[in-house]
């Protein structure tokens, strides 16, 4: 979540587009996607991109740092998102030949970001051009997740050691999740109520033409290998939202 802040200073399906697709995000414009609405149970969250034939992809993500697309990325991913009348539903695909995690299931707020191969979402509802009431959801490739919520950028952040607290931890997303773990590449699906994003400064669920900012990241060994669908350019970490692409439903 955080250590990657100075290596940037000094997730049935084909493959998906990687270097060689050309998708270049280092101009400074953030990529927009347009979320479409399906049927309640149309898709499946069991690790399988089989039901998502009509969902749009972002293409493949690129470098967080400059926006440039990845060559030798030992983390290439793209994502594909939709939403129902209660959800806002996630795939995204990686193709990590190594993809590992040390962690249960079920265990509580791992250090997913320390430890594990893991795909993260950061979430704003609305579109306020400022920095307050975002979420960050991670799922490592064992199925752990670590979910927190922020008052304000990288804000609060208490204690020390092992007691440090990033955010509201106390926040549980609630999201259902499913994850498949194959040679050569891993698929994390997501579902997560917009319920659990209250209170909220925008409407619950989305309405149409409404836009929130998100962004997307593939990572491993420390964050030291990671991919994001919108790049942050130097400005700042992974946590400010005025660099998160923009979700038009």
């Amino acid at each position: 979540m955080f250590a990657y802040v100075a290596a940037l200073a000094g997730l049935g399906c084909s493959r998906p587009e990687t270097s060689s697709s050309g998708i270049d995000r280092s101009d400074g414009r953030v990529p927009e996607f347009v979320v479409p609405a399906v049927a309640a149970g149309s898709i499946r969250i069991d690790g399988r991109l089989d039901d998502w034939p009509e969902a749009p992809s972002t293409g493949a993500f690129v470098s967080p740092g400059d926006g440039r697309p990845v060559s030798r990325s030992k983390v290439p991913a793209s994502a594909r998102l939709a939403r129902d009348d209660t959800r806002l539903l996630l795939a995204v695909e990686v193709h990590d030949v190594e993809a590992s995690s040390p962690f249960g299931r079920d265990e509580v707020d791992p250090h997913i970001w320390e430890r594990a191969s893991g795909v993260e979402l950061m979430l704003q509802p609305g579109d306020g051009g400022d920095n307050r009431d975002y979420f960050e959801v991670q799922i490592c490739a064992a199925g752990a997740v670590w979910d927190t919520r922020f008052d304000d950028y990288n804000q609060p952040v208490t204690g020390s050691g092992a007691a440090r607290r990033y955010g509201h931890q106390e926040w549980q997303s609630g999201a259902e999740r499913a994850v498949s773990v194959e040679p050569g590449r891993w698929v994390v699906e997501l579902a997560l109520p917009f319920a659990s994003l209250a209170p909220s400064r925008a409407a619950l669920p989305p309405r149409p033409n409404d836009v929130w900012r998100a962004n997307l990241y593939a990572f491993r060994d420390g964050q030291r290998e990671a991919s994001a669908w919108s790049p942050i350019l130097g400005q700042g970490n992974f946590h400010r939202s005025t660099r998160w692409g923009r979700l038009r439903f």
